[in-house]
């Protein structure tokens, strides 16, 4: 789904003159604020499509959840312990999370997060999982919410590669390829 005639690889994914397939699910959260208003504490999956390359960890078209709280008084350190609870959470003891400085136009500061994987093949390590930041007070201020009073983090993370992680599975495909032996497992 390149923009016809131009084949680079950060082309995003026209359907129309002025259509795109939806990138990323955080159109959701910015919708949810605005109908919603705060405190708001919500999940956002679908499916996205990317100009990704294709290899055992990314696919073109996956199923993304992201998530979004705004509140009062929340901070870079609540969104770290949500990430480390959902870590255990999905993937058990011993597993947690690291933030390491990024850019996202949504969010200020932001950061990719990696997973301490205990279990992983091959021996413990870390691997990447998602985005996340603290809301942008601008994001806060559109939806008509005083960025003063009001502050919010929010996280995404592909459900397939979440998969492969909390099954060691080795290569994405598998998940959607259709193939019995895979799925009768």
């Amino acid at each position: 789904f390149y923009v016809k005639g131009n084949q680079a690889k950060d082309a995003a994914g026209f359907v129309g003159s002025n259509m795109v397939m939806r990138t990323h699910t955080s159109p959701v959260q910015a919708r949810s604020l605005l109908q919603r208003g705060v405190p708001l504490y919500v999940a956002c999956p679908g499916r996205v499509f990317r100009t990704d390359e294709l290899d055992a960890t990314h696919t073109p078209v996956f199923h993304q959840c992201e998530a979004i709280a705004v509140d009062k008084h929340l901070t870079m350190a609540d969104l770290k312990g949500v990430l480390d609870k959902l870590a255990v959470a999905m993937f058990g003891e011993g597993a947690k999370t690291r933030l390491r400085p990024s850019y996202f136009p949504f969010t200020e500061p932001s950061a990719e997060m990696d997973l301490w994987f205990p279990d992983k093949k091959g021996g413990p390590g870390w691997i990447e999982w998602g985005g996340c930041g603290m809301v942008n007070p601008n994001v806060l201020k559109s939806a008509g919410i005083d960025p003063d009073v009001y502050s919010g983090f929010a996280f995404g993370v592909g459900m397939e590669r979440t998969l492969l992680l909390r099954h060691d599975i080795n290569d994405m495909h598998d998940l959607v390829e259709g193939d019995v032996r895979f799925s009768e497992q």
